[in-house]
């Protein structure tokens, strides 16, 4: 059997890997599997000694957990854009957000379809990218897996930073909506005794 160069540096990660290797859970040969690409039966060739070194270097790798937003990718000759405006997300693009992310992470991919899209017009630092149709955009599952896992945990920081101010704006607005209902009955209820 040949060598392999396998570069447990965090940058060189792809979500694929990294999804492929949660997968595996205590699976030896699966997280080999997922780590070096090779067949099984190559696998188990390999001492275990080298077997437990490999895993533990890749895991100790994920540790670093490095973040490295890149506003376009390119990947298999597609120019990627990231989500230009996260606050104007649709509702189909939020609603496909949540379903994903309650299967974490091994729908990453899913909702990394939705937040880099293919770049449609681009004209100095302003830029669009195809509107979101999910029959459309899942297909390029096997282009996000390739994506860097630097970049993926970017991204969900943003993503991460948009639901939270969100959540904490929601209360308030929740809050005035509510004042302003109570008005307005309030008013229509004198309008009604006159």
């Amino acid at each position: 059997m040949s060598e392999k160069i396998i570069s447990t540096k965090y940058s060189d990660q792809t979500l694929g890997t990294y999804v492929d290797f949660l997968n595996a859970g205590t699976d030896s040969i699966s997280q080999i599997q997922a780590i070096t690409g090779l067949k099984r039966d190559d696998i188990r060739k390999i001492d275990m000694a080298t077997v437990e070194k490999i895993v533990a270097s890749y895991s100790n790798g994920l540790r670093q957990d490095e973040k490295v937003f890149k506003q376009f990718i390119d990947i298999d000759g597609v120019k990627f854009g990231f989500h230009p405006n996260l606050k104007s997300m649709t509702f189909g693009e939020w609603l496909d957000l949540s379903e994903f992310s309650k299967n974490f992470p091994n729908q990453l991919p899913e909702l990394m379809c939705i937040l880099y899209r293919p770049v449609t017009a681009e004209i100095n630092l302003q830029y669009k990218i195809e509107e979101y149709d999910s029959d459309v955009h899942l297909k390029y599952v096997p282009q996000m897996r390739k994506l860097n896992l630097a970049n993926v945990n970017a991204a969900l920081l943003f993503f991460s930073t948009l639901r939270n101010d969100l959540v904490s704006s929601t209360p308030e607005y929740l809050e005035k909506e509510l004042e302003t209902l109570k008005r307005e009955i309030t008013q229509l209820a004198e309008e009604v005794k006159h």
